[in-house]
């Protein structure tokens, strides 16, 4: 019973965390669509303040659930997956802080014809890691929708591809500026960078139901 409590526990804990990227995601959210309608630099930077503050306790969360899973030797057949998962998992709310900076740390201005598909990128991506958080949240309880989810986040992630691909052509067929064209393109390739994230962490989920279905 004691180790059932614990091991309930940290399943409570990784849908805290679950909790906690998506709010990082819904920040994120924000601070793009509010920088597309107004790229004001004070307003990105509180912005990104927000992200960061909530990066951080996602990253507190983690922790404490990786001190617990080891100090009460909890999941002992799959500990390693399961702390593999959060760390590849972690990599998403980093990536989304990453974006938010580098447009405040860059100067980088979004022009009017390219808002509309970057805020589409943008809800492609979050889609992928919203597809990811369902996922894990059905580690524990059901197989089946854990990889069928795992399964919409390939699908997501190739459709930022493929919108990546069509901006950054946009952005190289324009007049701005050479320096202009290689600061988006970074930030394009950054903010589809996200959803590289969550399918890497969603092969960690397919890998954990594989093992755990034998």
């Amino acid at each position: 019973m004691f180790f059932a409590n614990k091991q309930k526990k940290i399943e409570t804990q990784i849908a805290q965390y679950n909790e906690q990227i998506s709010t990082c995601l819904d920040k994120f959210r924000q601070a793009i669509g509010q920088y597309c309608k107004n790229p004001d630099r004070d307003a990105i930077k509180s912005r990104f303040d927000d992200v960061h503050k909530s990066e951080s306790l996602a990253d507190d969360i983690r922790r404490d659930i990786e001190v617990m899973m080891y100090s009460k030797s909890l999941f002992p057949e799959s500990r390693g997956d399961i702390l593999g998962l959060l760390e590849a998992m972690d990599k998403v709310p980093n990536q989304t802080e990453a974006v938010v900076h580098m447009i405040w740390n860059q100067r980088i201005s979004i022009p009017k014809e390219l808002s509309s598909e970057v805020l589409g990128l943008v809800e492609v991506c979050c889609r992928c890691v919203e597809a990811l958080l369902e996922a894990a949240g059905k580690l524990f309880t059901n197989f089946t929708n854990a990889t069928v989810a795992v399964g919409k986040i390939d699908e997501l992630e190739s459709e930022a591809d493929r919108v990546e691909a069509a901006i950054i052509e946009k952005i190289f067929s324009g007049q701005m500026d050479s320096i202009d064209k290689i600061l988006l393109r970074d930030m394009v390739k950054s903010i589809s960078a996200i959803s590289d994230r969550a399918e890497n962490a969603g092969d960690r989920i397919r890998i954990t139901v594989a093992k755990r279905s034998v």
